[in-house]
């Protein structure tokens, strides 16, 4: 894991692309001038570049220079989140996080129908109490944590090793973006309502119904997004 001078440095020129001060195809300054601009030792430096290197952001060609790679290019999911968080206005994020989980999340509802155990049924249900409890409580964070651990329940009762490592880097967007929404009550009543619905077909290993209820859940989130969310 990269030291905290390595990440800030790294986090720096992530900022700087975005803001286009160092633009896609051109050539970050040499190693000197990055340094000093980045205000840290060569040796920081070197593996703040190395570290964006080996996500694909930049390219090292010997002999020319370290230049940016468009982000349609980049390999690293988590970079390439963190683009698109920066770029995008709340509603433009919580759409596109919302139809990549309704692509992924009735899919998986569906599969953790079949293959759920009693130990995940134990686990989603006990995230639906902390979810009611933080709820009334009026604990916005709790709720929303509990919101979030409920689905990745679901993703791991489908007992796809893929499905639940994809879903791992959009946990920071995804919970800043239902941290706006799980503040509306009216929210959060109906969330409950599919949550329940989603949780009794899991518990029935019906997986059609598992999937509707999933798609339905999607659909609201969806719309309250469009609703709750600014341009």
């Amino acid at each position: 894991m990269p030291s905290d001078r390595v990440q800030r440095a790294t986090n720096t020129i992530l900022d700087a692309i975005v803001s286009k001060k160092f633009k896609v195809g051109e050539a970050l300054p040499p190693e000197i001038e990055l340094a000093e601009w980045l205000q840290v030792a060569r040796p920081t430096m070197r593996e703040a570049v190395r570290t964006l290197t080996e996500r694909g952001v930049l390219n090292v060609v010997h002999g020319r220079g370290t230049f940016v790679v468009d982000p349609a290019e980049w390999t690293d999911l988590s970079s390439i989140i963190w683009w698109i968080s920066q770029t995008s206005s709340p509603k433009e994020l919580g759409m596109y996080l919302s139809e990549v989980r309704r692509m992924l999340e009735v899919g998986a509802c569906g599969l953790a129908a079949e293959r759920r155990g009693d130990a995940d049924i134990e686990r989603l249900r006990q995230k639906l109490v902390d979810y009611d409890a933080a709820s009334d409580a009026g604990d916005i964070e709790a709720a929303t944590r509990a919101d979030l651990e409920f689905h990745q329940a679901i993703l791991s009762a489908s007992k796809n090793p893929f499905l639940a490592s994809i879903m791992t880097p959009l946990s920071t967007a995804l919970h800043d973006s239902r941290l706006l929404t799980t503040s509306v009550p009216q929210i959060r009543a109906r969330a409950r309502h599919h949550h329940f619905e989603i949780l009794e077909a899991i518990e029935q290993s019906d997986a059609q119904k598992a999937k509707d209820a999933m798609r339905a859940h999607m659909t609201q989130t969806s719309s309250d997004i469009e609703t709750h969310l600014s341009d």
